[in-house]
């Protein structure tokens, strides 16, 4: 409560504004979503991960499907009209039908938002280390994109948009501050590690809660660093974000016109990867399970474009 009054005093909130709240499925979390919609917060996001409970134990969450089916009524009694689920698939043990009949649960609760991440093991986490030992299968990455694929088709055959690799919405629903992300969009980050992006700059705070505190309590910023991205990086980024989208990037005339020069951007388009329609560019639903490899193509042959434009035509090409 004390987030938003400071908020609306200091930068005020527009009418209309979507205001998200994360919480847990545990019961803690679940009695205060009436507190939480009365205070102004009319989109609440639920870290559900699975309706499987062999699942979510191996993921070490402390709450039960029971719990998560729990929190999500929780939330529609609360008043609210706005809900996502959190999903994690590729969860080590876990067949294609447990996947699919978390899908099912979700569809039949039919929340407005929906977002899918496959697990990762991580530098330095317990799951990491656990692979590495042998303790815990990993998912290969064929299992991976067929779970995504999966999920993909069960979410848009129930009427959810895809517009964004991790994220499906129903009509009229997508995530505001997510597309914002997705298409360069500026945004403020307050507290121990928020990051902020405004004015073409990216700046976060410190990661260390006692350092932060201190700064903060002296008056000073808790600002660790910040960074400029220079045109080469700025044009990757772009390209990178918006083909994670629906919409896809939009090229200007030089990419547009040096593009259609490049063979391998030909196989692209040929091989059902990438679609061109008009100045856009969007990855296919062949090209989406392998956005990242696709991305670095594309990226690498406009960097290669600006290069050429840099140094100019051949001289010795008359």
């Amino acid at each position: 409560e004390r987030v938003l009054t400071t908020v609306r005093a200091s930068l005020g909130i527009a009418v209309g504004a979507e205001i998200t709240v994360e919480a847990n499925p545990g019961t803690t979390d679940a009695a205060r979503y009436a507190d939480l919609r009365q205070i102004g917060f009319n989109r609440i996001s639920i870290g559900a991960q699975s309706f499987f409970d062999q699942g979510l134990r191996l993921l070490g969450r402390d709450h039960t499907a029971a719990d998560a089916l729990g929190a999500f009524r929780a939330s529609r009694k609360a008043g609210f009209d706005n809900v996502n689920l959190d999903l994690i698939f590729s969860i080590p043990g876990a067949t294609d039908e447990d996947w699919q009949r978390t899908l099912d649960v979700v569809v039949d609760l039919r929340p407005e938002h929906i977002s899918t991440y496959a697990l990762t093991l991580e530098e330095g986490t317990s799951f990491q280390r656990r692979a590495r030992s042998g303790d815990l299968p990993v998912v290969c990455e064929d299992d991976d994109a067929r779970q995504y694929i999966g999920g993909l088709e069960r979410l848009t055959a129930a009427g959810y948009e895809h517009y964004e690799i991790s994220n499906f919405a129903l009509p009229g629903r997508r995530s505001r501050h997510n597309w914002a992300y997705w298409t360069g969009g500026e945004y403020l980050g307050v507290g121990v590690s928020a990051h902020r992006y405004v004015d073409g700059r990216r700046s976060w705070n410190t990661k260390d809660l006692p350092d932060y505190l201190a700064r903060v309590e002296a008056g000073s910023s808790p600002t660790e660093g910040g960074e400029r991205l220079d045109p080469a990086a700025a044009t990757a980024e772009r390209v990178w974000l918006g083909l994670r989208t629906c919409e896809g990037v939009k090229l200007g005339r030089v990419e547009r016109e040096g593009l259609a020069t490049k063979r391998r951007m030909a196989d692209l388009v040929r091989g059902g990867f990438v679609q061109l329609e008009g100045d856009r560019m969007k990855l296919t639903g062949k090209g989406i399970p392998v956005a990242d490899a696709v991305s670095v193509e594309i990226v690498t042959m406009i960097e290669d474009l600006a290069r050429d434009t840099q140094r100019g035509p051949d001289p010795s090409v008359p």
